[in-house]
């Protein structure tokens, strides 16, 4: 049974485990710490000649500018000056990534509630933004893109629940040789009021993308991956809420002479852990590996649970999805029909 803490994940303890992450706090924070050092070890230089052994310049830029600890050796030096972690995070007033182009402090939430919505869009994002899953290089920014548009305003609603103080923008793709859109439509559609507007030329359809380019932001949203999913499998609804997002990005619905939904990918960890999650919720499936399709895993949920899937899970705001779905199970229809 999860208890309301464990419901949470605290942000500053996790951003303190990654490399080169800088915090801004308040001037009589440094100046205090600055005060202790000093009564305690007789000067700055002495202390860090003792215990951090770096170079002195780097060590006393933060005390000179009153800007830009270094959040990991931030907390080393309370530590050792007896100064509890709580106590420094209460002081920080925004991070960035050094070497990056986060210029600005950034204010991320202290913590982020884990309930269905979040683990919703936290799946979602797995399934379609940028994480560097498929192999490619680790991504640098919080790029998230689909051509539904109740998808991408579910997003940008997920976005702005939890990371409420963090900028982003909305960019619309638009194939070259697509007719000329309502622009005015377009962006009274769009629950965002930073829209801009671009050619896809790779793109057959038109495409929304929601991008933070903010370094710090997908390096905690990746890090945090393991303990999502450790909760998911703790709680049958914030399981469904899983299931659920990864349908919204990856699944399929089909209703012909017979009926099913389906999940693909080429990311068999993904594909265990969702059966993982079917298993716990009572499902009768099992992954494997599609014959016709080089190294493409498949989850198949037949016609006899789609009753149940349609009750505990469904496509959420995917309504394409989600009106096959409701066709499977009612058996209102007797044609092709594929989302």
């Amino acid at each position: 049974m999860l208890t309301k803490k464990n419901k949470y994940i605290y942000t500053i303890p996790i951003l303190a485990q990654l490399e080169k992450i800088f915090v801004k706090v308040a001037d009589e924070f440094t100046d205090f710490v600055k005060e202790k050092l000093i009564i305690r070890y007789g000067s700055l230089k002495q202390y860090n000649q003792e215990l951090l052994k770096i170079e002195q310049s780097t060590f006393e830029w933060a005390f000179k500018k009153k800007n830009g600890h270094e959040l990991a050796r931030l907390i080393t030096i309370c530590n050792d000056l007896d100064i509890i972690e709580e106590d420094v995070f209460e002081q920080i007033k925004g991070f960035y990534r050094w070497g990056s182009h986060d210029t600005n402090a950034l204010v991320f939430p202290s913590e982020i509630k884990v309930d269905e919505f979040f683990v919703e869009g936290y799946a979602l994002y797995l399934a379609e933004g940028d994480t560097g899953f498929s192999g490619k290089i680790k991504p640098r920014k919080f790029r998230f893109t689909n051509s539904e548009i109740n998808v991408v305003n579910s997003m940008i609603k997920w976005f702005k629940n939890y990371f409420a103080k963090l900028p982003f923008c909305i960019q619309v793709d638009i194939p070259i040789e697509y007719v000329i859109p309502d622009f005015d439509a377009i962006k009274c559609s769009l629950d965002h009021d930073k829209i801009r507007f671009a050619k896809g030329y790779y793109n057959k359809i038109l495409k929304y993308q929601l991008c933070c380019e903010r370094a710090i932001l997908i390096d905690l949203i990746l890090t945090i991956e393991h303990r999502v999913k450790e909760l998911c499998k703790q709680d049958k609804k914030l399981a469904a809420a899983y299931i659920r997002g990864m349908m919204i990005g990856e699944g399929t619905a089909y209703f012909n002479r017979s009926r099913y939904v389906r999940i693909e990918m080429r990311n068999e960890r993904e594909i265990k852990y969702l059966h993982e999650l079917f298993t716990l919720l009572g499902y009768d499936c099992k992954p494997f590996l599609r014959p016709e399709r080089q190294n493409m895993w498949s989850l198949y949920i037949g016609a006899k649970q789609l009753a149940k899937f349609y009750k505990e899970i469904g496509f959420g705001v995917h309504e394409k999805r989600q009106r096959i779905l409701e066709q499977c199970v009612h058996k209102k229809l007797r044609v092709n029909q594929y989302s």
